[in-house]
């Protein structure tokens, strides 16, 4: 019996057959078209090529975005120490509220990237780095999403890429999660490959999550995801074949066997070990299972996702993905429902996790869709009909064309001062506060607003932040805790936070932290703006504020405008100077 099932399987591997104009070769390379046009004129031609000149244009507005996020300057400060010392340093150096204890930098690869595209070009590189990854990114999960598609279904694909590209982009911001979003894109193409036959690309997945556990602490993601697949698929192969021994004739052609099975499981236990091979070994891995357990409602990016035109296009894709895989004749792999499923939870979860679930679902969901559209194409036949006219084909590219222009255009010109190159908006940081701090030589330890640390910790050499995006990998659950506590005005714990021992403050200006600070005996608030205020602690300790009428008011115009991020960088220069 065993035999002949084999046997029918593979008669049924060398046969192609048609039905309902899906073609069916029982094989990877399966092939699904949405419909087979006539020979393409010249305005359809048009029409195809704007359509996706728009697409593409859409996909560099949305990553050339140069908006500089709140982590960024550490990532940048945090590599070129690396590259200029060629030394990691396990100990807090920066903060005066860490007391020197244990910093577990887990980003040591993306930070390097990061510092070092902007020693080369300053803000451009990282500007330029960010843009790569990102199209990199996209054009990855697109390639695999368009495998075994033609002619409309390839336009589908693009169409669904128009939608996921803006959940994309939401992440890629200038830091090291944009490497994550890198690394799944590969995982899954890697996967597919795998599951296609060719075993080959089992060998990098180590390689893959050598370099990802140290680049990002989503690599945590990438290896359940894996885990996930080789046992989806080894439920897969089970399943198929104790019902090829009942019936061989209901069997369903695949290239799952027990050699491929044996090939994922082997890569798979190598990519484990390899989360080990990091300067941490172990306790990086048991720190990431911790953190990740952490919940963190303060941070926008940790709660879910409201429903909504923000992330419209994630729940949009959520849904498309559900129908294609309820609705679809086509052969399913329980891996990638198991992907597309996991993602999708987490998205909905986490603001933070949606541009991963959109990779997976470009990447994944298209041809099941594809086959959805065909079993209804009948409810789309006038749309059809309409589309096929010539003079609509014209209009429509024209159209397209028009707006392939704009968003070129608005790629440059929307939010941007200096389109090539990092910007700090000045309604988002406090630019002309930090100008202030320099200016009149404050220095010692400052109590920073958790948004501003890094900043400070990049502009400022002279000032010991209390608190930046680091969190937990160098502060105490405690410390975090008292920040919190402290910018919301409730009472604060002093062996967590000792305010007795600041010398300064950079804080928000209607922070109530901020407001009852400057009520506090010895504090006075020195200068303030629309957006930040400065407070010192006993301001005759500081000789350059001497005979100025306090508080400095900064203008609405210190609100105005974007700041390009500093070519140089103060620490590195202070430290060349010292002898």
């Amino acid at each position: 019996m065993g035999n002949s099932a084999n046997d029918e399987i593979a008669r049924r591997t060398r046969t192609r057959s048609k039905r309902n104009g899906i073609i069916e070769a029982n094989r990877p390379d399966d092939v699904t078209d949405i419909a087979k046009p006539p020979i393409a004129n010249r305005a359809s031609q048009l029409l195809n090529w704007f359509f996706r000149a728009w697409i593409l244009a859409l996909v560099f507005y949305n990553f050339s975005e140069n908006t500089v996020d709140p982590d960024l300057w550490g990532h940048a400060l945090f590599g070129q120490e690396m590259i200029a010392s060629s030394h990691l340093d396990k100990v807090e150096p920066y903060s005066w509220t860490t007391n020197r204890g244990p910093w577990i930098n887990h980003e040591v690869l993306a930070e390097i990237a990061l510092g070092g595209a902007h020693m080369l070009m300053g803000g451009t590189g990282i500007w330029l780095l960010t843009l790569l990854v990102g199209l990199a990114t996209f054009v990855i999960a697109l390639r695999i999403g368009l495998q075994n598609l033609a002619g409309g279904s390839r336009a589908l694909v693009w169409a669904i890429g128009a939608l996921a590209v803006v959940e994309i982009a939401f992440g890629f911001a200038a830091r090291p999660q944009i490497f994550t979003a890198l690394g799944l894109a590969i995982l899954i193409w890697l996967l597919r490959q795998i599951h296609n036959g060719k075993k080959t690309g089992a060998f990098a997945l180590p390689v893959l999550f050598l370099f990802w556990i140290n680049t990002h602490g989503g690599v945590l993601a990438g290896i359940v995801l894996l885990f996930g697949a080789a046992g989806a698929s080894t439920l897969q192969f089970l399943w198929r074949k104790k019902n090829v021994a009942r019936n061989p004739s209901n069997s369903w052609p695949s290239t799952l066997d027990a050699r491929l099975l044996v090939v994922l499981w082997i890569a798979f236990g190598f990519s484990f070990a390899a989360l080990f091979l990091n300067p941490w070994n172990g306790e990086l891995v048991r720190w990431l299972i911790k953190s990740v357990s952490w919940s963190r409602p303060e941070i926008e990016e940790w709660n879910p996702p409201q429903l909504g035109w923000d992330h419209g296009p994630m729940f949009i894709l959520v849904a498309l993905a559900a129908i294609a895989f309820l609705l679809s004749r086509r052969r399913k792999h329980l891996w990638e429902i198991g992907f597309c499923a996991v993602l999708a939870v987490i998205a909905l979860r986490s603001v933070r996790h949606t541009p991963l679930f959109s990779i997976a679902a470009l990447a994944i969901i298209p041809p099941h869709l594809a086959d959805v559209l065909i079993r209804f194409r009948e409810h789309f036949a006038r749309l059809k009909e309409l589309f096929s006219r010539t003079a609509v084909q014209y209009v429509v590219a024209c159209i397209l064309a028009l707006a392939t222009v704009a968003t070129l255009y608005a790629s440059m010109t929307m939010r941007k001062e200096h389109p090539f190159t990092m910007e700090a908006p000045r309604n988002q940081y406090p630019v002309e506060a930090v100008h202030f701090i320099r200016e009149y030589d404050l220095k010692g330890n400052m109590l920073a607003f958790f948004d501003w640390g890094e900043m400070v910790l990049w502009q400022l050499p002279n000032c010991s932040p209390s608190i930046d995006g680091r969190l937990d990998t160098c502060y105490s659950r405690k410390v975090i805790s008292a920040h919190w506590n402290f910018y919301n005005g409730e009472p604060v714990d002093p062996g967590a936070l000792e305010i007795a021992r600041a010398d300064l403050a950079l804080l928000p200006a209607k922070l109530v932290g901020t407001i009852n600070l400057s009520k506090a005996p010895g504090w006075k608030t020195v200068y303030a703006d629309p957006l930040a205020v400065i407070l010192v602690r006993d301001v005759e300790r500081f000789p350059k504020l001497a005979g100025i009428f306090f508080p400095v008011i900064g203008s609405e115009e210190a609100l105005r405008g974007r700041e390009a991020f500093p070519r140089a960088n103060p620490r590195l220069q202070q430290k060349r100077h010292v002898p």
